[in-house]
């Protein structure tokens, strides 16, 4: 027999949300946050939300969040969002006497 596996992105997290408690709202006020810690949890690392739809919903956070969390549910650290480089307003402008050298 097969193990059924899902790949959990948001929106496969919000429609297990949807499916157990109806709306997130509903989650939320299940597990003592905010809608608005849920919603955030789903688009960029929020540990405490994270760890609370977990639970709720009875799977593992590192299952949930594979590229937030090491196999034995440790946080990884630092962002795992992709860092875009030569998009930062703070980095210094090149002049045109540093170009024509």
């Amino acid at each position: 027999m097969q193990k059924h596996t899902t790949n959990w992105d948001r929106h496969a997290i919000l429609a297990e949300i949807r499916r157990r408690f109806g709306s997130s709202r509903a989650l939320a006020r299940h597990v003592s946050l905010t809608a608005g810690e849920i919603s955030a949890a789903l688009g960029s690392p929020y540990p405490k939300a994270e760890k609370a739809i977990a639970v709720a919903l009875g799977i593992p956070v590192q299952t949930l969040w594979p590229d937030r969390y090491w196999p034995n549910g440790r946080r990884r650290s630092g962002s795992t969002r992709p860092q875009v480089s030569g998009a930062s307003q703070n980095s210094r402008p090149s002049t045109d006497s540093e170009v024509a050298r």
